[in-house]
């Protein structure tokens, strides 16, 4: 798979990911929808993991890992669990003893 692809599959799978929060929400009347759904910072933070998705397939891909679109989609829906593992692991800045 060439980068272009996974990026791609890496974002179709942020979209599942993105898809499936606002399918929980199906069931609520328009009033009851959460104040987040229509606050700007929400939106551009999605589109961030969503592309972040498509970013983390070509770094797999870019390392050698060779992958399926299934692979890759599910790589993109699981981006934010990824990249929050990730970040949970950067030791504290300041003086080291």
């Amino acid at each position: 798979m060439d980068l272009m692809a996974g990026f791609f599959y890496g974002v179709i799978g942020g979209l599942f990911a993105e898809l499936l929060g606002l399918y929980k929400l199906r069931h609520l009347a328009k009033a009851e929808y959460p104040a987040w759904i229509k606050a700007v910072s929400y939106w551009v933070i999605t589109l961030g993991m969503v592309v972040g998705g498509g970013a983390l397939v070509c770094i797999y891909l870019a390392s050698g890992v060779d992958m399926q679109p299934i692979i890759a989609v599910n790589i993109g829906a699981s981006a934010p669990l990824i990249l929050g593992s990730l970040t949970a692991q950067v030791p504290p800045a300041g003086k080291i003893d």
